[in-house]
C-alpha cells in the first residue's frame, strides 16, 4: 500500500539509526483514532527501519487499521540528538522469525531470541517504516551536547 512519497533518510539520521537499539514508535489506535506510543527495538539495515512484533499485539491491529506511522529515536550517546521518521508502514510475515531474531541480538548484545518468547501458534511479523517526513534537530544548538 502506497500512500506518499517515500523520502530518502539523511546521513545524521542513519547515523543515529545505526548508532542505537531502542526507539518510540506511535501507530493510531483503532478503537479511538487517538495516538497509542511504545518503545520497542528495531534493525537499521542501511536502508530502513524493521521492528518485530506479533499478531495479537494491539501496534498489529492499529496498523491494520490505519498505517499511519511516526518513530521516534533518541541518540543515547547525546540526547541532544534524535530522529523521527512520518508515513506509513507495511506488515511482512516472519514465518521462522528470522527478522525477530536478528532484532534480539542486536538488542542484546549477539543472543537469539529463546523459542518460548511468543505464545503458541503466534504469528510473527516485521513493521517495515516508509518515511514521507524525516526530522532531525538537533536540540538547543547542540548548546548540552555532551
Amino acid at each position: 500500500m502506497s500512500r506518499g512519497k517515500v523520502v530518502e533518510i539523511p546521513e545524521a539520521s542513519r547515523q543515529i539509526l545505526a548508532a542505537n537499539a531502542l526507539g518510540i514508535l506511535t501507530t493510531i489506535r483503532a478503537k479511538d483514532g487517538l495516538p497509542s506510543t511504545n518503545p520497542v527495538g528495531y534493525v537499521w539495515d542501511g536502508e530502513s527501519v524493521g521492528i518485530s512484533t506479533i499478531a495479537s499485539r494491539v501496534k498489529y491491529k492499529n496498523l491494520l487499521a490505519n498505517p499511519t506511522i511516526a518513530f521516534c529515536v533518541v541518540d543515547q550517546a547525546d540526547h541532544t540528538r534524535y530522529v523521527e521518521l512520518r508515513g506509513w508502514a507495511t506488515l511482512e510475515p516472519d514465518p521462522d522469525r528470522s527478522f525477530l531474531d536478528r532484532q534480539f541480538r542486536r538488542q542484546s548484545g549477539g543472543q537469539g531470541a529463546p523459542p518460548d518468547l511468543d505464545p503458541p501458534n503466534e504469528r510473527r511479523f516485521v513493521i517495515r517504516i516508509h518515511p514521507e517526513q524525516v526530522s532531525s534537530p538537533v536540540l538547543y544548538g547542540g548548546r548540552f551536547a555532551r
